[in-house]
């Protein structure tokens, strides 16, 4: 670490500019005038296919904002029901998506029109300089806490002070690292295989779940093609990164009628690892993380960048007011607590639930595809209706699952 005296260039500098330090960084602005540096190593936001799905929770926080319109403008899609189907039985399950209490909508977007709607809005007001191309390789500490970070873009070595520092740098974060927070992962027994398709003539926007013994697909609209995420198992990772792209997408269809003739948007796919992990603490040194830096969390139950949006939330609220009167150093400290005693059980409390909610649908076999069948069946049932849309309510809320 560097050490520096001279006063702040900014009042925020946050490292990321994905959807949850882009979202930190509206959040702010949003509300407080600071002045905020939002750090970026990818060339410019889009770089990446995440989560696509905006919860009620979040696009109630984006309406707040005043960006849900631009979020429309987009092209987001609103999902209003759930679809499970199962190769041979059929329909088990056709159930509505209520949000009671909450008028915000449930939408799909692809990921990284969700990021460019956050960078475009937290430059539009006028509080946030947005830095592409520039990667963080210092922090910049004085008497112990962070006051900034040393960073290179393509006109050399800036360094660049502010009274807070945010890592929003992702699961490989730099910056928590660099503060010696650990974040120990367990991984899982499968991953997911992500692509586009056309979109199939007899679907009509939904969130639709396509059961098969040999892993379950999930279907989510785009403007003019579906996106799956197909559940591989460990056992047959090894061949299935062997196959060739087009013989990848002939065993994934093979599992599902619905998209049988469908044909790739590209030639392209990945495979995604997946891990769960949680960071015993948030701050460290007078810095603070949030997303992905900190949780870890399967995507079965679509609640990733929920969390990290409802994070950046948290902190703008907790952290925008002292900053806005001048706080700086060690009185911004129980603010910094604060954040994390409020976003810490929730966090716990997701991924847990995430959690068993893979284990429930990964569970392979004949054993676990007739599981996956009646507990289907029941959620079609009046007491099953009851108990999905009670689930529903409060992951759409973001509430914690008990």
């Amino acid at each position: 670490m560097s050490t520096t005296t001279a006063a702040p260039q900014f009042d925020v500098i946050i490292v990321g500019a994905g959807v949850g330090g882009a979202a930190c960084a509206v959040a702010f602005a949003s509300a407080h005038p600071l002045r905020i540096l939002l750090v970026e190593r990818h060339a410019g936001p889009g770089n990446i296919n995440r989560g696509d799905s905006l919860l009620p929770v979040v696009t109630a926080r984006f309406s707040a904002w005043g960006i849900l319109d631009q979020v429309h403008a987009a092209g987001a899609r609103p999902l209003t029901c759930m679809q499970v189907f199962h190769h041979r039985a059929g329909l088990l399950l056709d159930a509505p998506l209520p949000t009671p209490g909450s008028h915000a909508p449930y939408l799909v977007l692809p990921h990284p029109d969700i990021e460019r709607v956050l960078a475009e809005a937290a430059r539009a007001t006028g509080r946030v300089d947005i830095r592409y191309r520039a990667h963080v390789h210092r922090l910049v500490e004085h008497d112990g806490r962070v006051h900034g970070v040393i960073l290179t873009d393509p006109a050399g070595d800036h360094t660049m002070t502010a009274r807070l520092v945010i890592g929003a740098d992702g699961s490989a974060s730099a910056l928590r690292a660099a503060l010696g927070i650990p974040l120990a992962r367990a991984s899982y027994d499968h991953s997911y295989f992500g692509a586009d398709l056309d979109r199939p003539a007899d679907y009509a926007d939904a969130m639709r779940i396509e059961l098969h013994p040999a892993g379950g697909i999930l279907v989510v609209p785009g403007r003019n093609h579906v996106a799956v995420a197909a559940l591989i198992h460990r056992e047959d990772e090894e061949k299935f990164r062997r196959l060739s792209f087009p013989e990848r997408l002939s065993l994934i269809k093979g599992r599902s009628p619905l998209l049988t003739g469908c044909q790739a948007v590209s030639d392209s796919g990945h495979l995604y690892q997946l891990s769960r992990a949680h960071a015993q603490h948030y701050t460290a040194a007078g810095a603070v993380l949030i997303g992905d830096a900190i949780h870890l969390i399967n995507p079965t139950a679509g609640q990733g960048m929920t969390m990290a949006i409802e994070d950046a939330a948290a902190l703008a609220r907790h952290l925008g007011p002292p900053l806005v009167t001048g706080a700086a150093g060690a009185t911004l400290e129980p603010f910094l607590r604060a954040y994390e005693q409020e976003r810490w059980p929730r966090n716990a409390s997701q991924i847990r639930w995430s959690h068993w909610m893979s284990q429930f649908y990964a569970f392979g076999g004949s054993w676990g595809d007739l599981l996956r069948q009646w507990v289907f069946r029941f959620g079609a049932s009046a007491m099953g209706r009851r108990v999905q849309q009670y689930l529903w309510t409060r992951m759409a809320l973001g509430k914690a699952v008990h």
